[in-house]
């Protein structure tokens, strides 16, 4: 339904927006993706404040994917804004689950986040538990190069199961399709050689400025998941702030932003700008 390019990425005075356009020379709409340059991601948190578009058809996504393997998605939906979507592919099967919210998404600010563990994910919205799988397996980082992704596309063929999104076509009343994004984090899980595991944040907040930064197809499920009881973790504060208030090609030099030089007080990069690349060919997703 529409292909990846710079155009459709726009920082603004809150985050990044990815909007939908008509410039693709290849298929009927251009949209717009932005994947962490930082690969070989590993366990942890992972999470972002998103306002996902209320245009049928078009899906606001916030994934974690070792290409070809495992993907972690959360996905919101122009087709009903009070559905939010939890899925992981793997071994080329997604396995969607839809969670009814509170509110609807396209009209603030609202936080989700999945926790990936070597046994179990935790999906969580607002900071409130909503989905526990333990049912599902994920290929370990130490297998795979798993790297993390915003992005905003539409569905327009029928043949692609389209009932989950619903059919896109631009509107005709003014508005501009969009999904906005800002304050990803992610927060790294190391697991000890007696399975003990380290993690942030220990309860500490961290903040930052305009900080921002699929793809599924498949029917909903009622399936809940498996509830699994973990074990008590040992924390430190190791948290990865990501900001993409800067978008560049994926092939031009990066640019050293001030926010890149400076080190917060647990040694971990606050990333900014020249963190994302805004992509302009297609990602290679498992469908």
């Amino acid at each position: 339904g529409c292909s990846f390019t710079r155009t459709q990425v726009h920082d603004s005075n809150t985050g990044t927006n990815i909007t939908i356009g008509t410039d693709s020379p290849v298929k009927p709409f251009s949209c717009g993706e932005l994947i962490y340059k930082q690969d070989k991601l590993s366990y942890g948190t992972y999470s972002i404040d998103m306002i996902a578009s209320n245009v049928v058809g078009q899906v606001t996504s916030f994934f974690l994917i070792a290409n070809g393997d495992t993907e972690i998605d959360i996905e919101l939906t122009g087709l009903n804004n009070r559905l939010g979507w939890m899925n992981i592919w793997h071994d080329n099967h997604q396995n969607p689950v839809s969670i009814h919210l509170p509110f609807n998404s396209s009209l603030d600010w609202h936080s989700y986040s999945f926790d990936w563990y070597n046994d179990h994910i935790v999906w969580s919205i607002d900071g409130n538990v909503v989905l526990n799988r333990s049912d599902i397996a994920t290929t370990s980082p130490d297998k795979a190069n798993y790297k993390l992704a915003i992005n905003s596309w539409t569905q327009v063929q029928p043949e692609d199961n389209i009932t989950w999104a619903g059919t896109f076509a631009y509107p005709t009343d003014g508005r501009v399709p969009q999904a906005q994004f800002r304050n990803m984090k992610y927060v790294p899980r190391v697991y000890g050689p007696n399975g003990s595991t380290t993690s942030g944040n220990n309860g500490a907040a961290t903040n930052t400025n305009n900080a921002n930064t699929d793809t599924t197809n498949n029917n909903s499920s009622s399936d809940n998941g498996t509830t699994v009881t973990t074990a008590t973790t040992t924390t430190t504060t190791t948290t990865t702030t990501i900001a993409t208030t800067t978008a560049q090609s994926p092939t031009s030099p990066p640019a050293v932003s001030s926010a890149e030089l400076l080190k917060s007080t647990n040694n971990v990069f606050a990333i900014a700008g020249s963190a994302m690349a805004a992509v302009a060919f297609t990602f290679t997703v498992l469908f």
